[in-house]
């Protein structure tokens, strides 16, 4: 059974490198690795030349800057394998993590399996993982409530027939992983998750997430506006949890800008009427600290830059 693992790469060529030994060290070994180049202007696209000439299993393509939606597209349209694992070009895995999934996958008839992450350079916790399996049901429900299992494509092993019709749309930024995920939990059966650690994610400064806030940052608002309305429409049951996540989420999009000055008021505006409007839905999701904050962030929009302000000043005096 052939794995196909997807990496897009952009200036990563510092960082490539184990990423790749990660992946073509792995003990399951019907891999596919294809890597695209997004328009790299270091040397990224000689390193995956490079390893292309050691490894028969990697296939790499360039292309143009277009991002990282339009390069994951392309990606999918060169799937062999009979499931899926996006790899980011910046992390690495453990060794045995495909051939944890793919075991999960088929002991379960799972098409979508998760696993847990670790923050850079941080040891796997040995003791013997949790293992929940959940009906498509359980699924969304958990999915929603975006505690565990959140929307982070790179933990997933996805069965590719699920993926002919999904793509990631080109005008969302920051919250696309989430999108794609939910797309695809519409069709699964089943899904397996694990709290076994075998995904390091490295906390890159370059990334979207880390970056200060801007306009990429705030299609996170259309990403959980397009996911509540599927839930309107399909999950009515679940809509009280789709708003509260939508409202958390709009706050979380709140304090990032209230923190980096962010000077479109428009945009806030919209964030702080989600919030406002669906308070009543977090109330019982969050501590009385973060509530109050959810309240005054949604008329008071310099909130958090006098909070971080007093904090920092009441830590020095500790």
């Amino acid at each position: 059974m052939k794995v196909s693992i997807l990496i897009p790469a952009y200036n990563v060529e510092k960082y490539l490198p184990t990423c790749l030994d990660s992946v073509l060290g792995q003990t399951y070994q019907d891999l596919q690795v294809v890597i695209i180049d997004d328009g790299s202007k270091d040397r990224t696209l000689q390193v995956c030349r490079a390893y292309s000439e050691k490894d028969d299993r990697v296939e790499y393509y360039s292309q143009e800057n277009q991002g990282v939606a339009a390069t994951r597209n392309h990606l999918l349209s060169k799937v062999k394998g009979e499931y899926v694992l996006f790899v980011d070009a910046d992390d690495w895995i453990e060794l045995d993590m495909v051939e944890y999934l793919v075991s999960l996958a088929t002991d379960n008839s799972a098409e979508m399996v998760m696993c847990d992450r670790l923050i850079n350079d941080a040891k796997p916790i040995s003791s013997q993982p949790n293992i929940k399996i959940l009906s498509q049901n359980e699924a969304i429900k958990d999915f929603l409530y975006h505690d565990y299992f959140v929307g982070s494509l790179w933990n997933k092993l996805i069965k590719a027939s699920l993926l002919n019709d999904k793509i990631f749309k080109n005008e969302i930024s920051y919250g696309e992983d989430a999108l794609f995920v939910w797309n695809v939990l519409q069709d699964v059966d089943a899904v397996v998750v694990s709290t076994k650690q075998l995904y390091h994610y490295r906390m890159n400064e370059a990334s979207i997430s880390h970056q200060s806030f801007g306009e990429k940052k705030l299609t996170g608002h259309l990403t959980w506006q397009l996911i509540t309305d599927d839930v309107r429409q399909s999950w009515p049951q679940y809509l009280d949890i789709a708003l509260g996540t939508f409202a958390l989420q709009d706050f979380y999009l709140i304090q990032a800008a209230s923190v980096d000055r962010f000077s479109g008021k428009e945009s806030v505006r919209q964030l702080q009427n989600t919030v406002k409007k669906n308070l009543r839905f977090i109330k019982n999701r969050c501590s009385t600290k973060l509530f109050i904050s959810a309240f005054f962030s949604t008329f008071w929009f310099g909130y958090f830059r006098l909070y971080y302000r007093f904090y920092k000043i009441k830590r020095a005096i500790k």
